[in-house]
């Protein structure tokens, strides 16, 4: 089986750059609801793991050019997660809406300190099928960068949860202790 290397408009991108799309737009309506950005620069300093952190969105983005949108089990697996992830974002920016000064520890962030980075993993593993079903070679590099993301993902929690414990002190940690990192 030879890897599809055609760039088409019925490709993966579409569904990558449209649930990107989704995500900013409701980020943008709820950092309006709230009153203030939802996304605090203040936390996200540390410019190296920023520039990390895109490296497997870019690189899914790559992927997914290349890749024709084939419709199959894990295609359909790929989308009920996507549903999830979605579903992930929304409750989020709920929680931050109605809890629009400090700490967030409402709604889903009683369940999960960092549901959008549980939501972000979901999302690569949704997308790792979606490939996979179209081009196993390429469902394999997906793969690939979905393991190496869970680095990522980590290491971008670590830094965000130090500038936590810094900022809002024992607050912080008594929210540590009730909630889970991720589920």
């Amino acid at each position: 089986m030879g890897m599809n290397i055609e760039i088409g408009f019925y490709n993966m991108w579409l569904i990558f750059v449209a649930s990107k799309i989704f995500i900013v737009l409701l980020m943008s309506a709820g950092s309006k609801l709230r009153g203030a950005k939802i996304v605090n620069t203040e936390d996200h300093k540390n410019i190296v793991v920023r520039r990390v952190s895109f490296l497997p969105l870019v690189a899914f983005l790559g992927i997914s050019i290349f890749t024709p949108i084939t419709t199959g089990a894990l295609f359909w697996i790929g989308c009920i997660l996507l549903f999830v992830v979605g579903t992930i974002y929304v409750l989020t920016i709920i929680a931050f809406v109605r809890s629009p000064e400090g700490l967030t520890t409402i709604g889903i962030y009683r369940v999960s300190r960092n549901p959008m980075y549980v939501a972000m993993f979901l999302s690569f593993i949704a997308f790792t099928f979606m490939i996979w079903q179209a081009e196993v070679i390429a469902g394999i590099l997906a793969l690939f960068i979905t393991i190496t993301s869970v680095f990522v993902i980590k290491w971008m929690v670590y830094e965000e949860e130090h500038f936590l414990a810094e900022k809002y002190g024992d607050a912080y940690s008594e929210y540590v202790n009730k909630t889970a990192r991720y589920i």
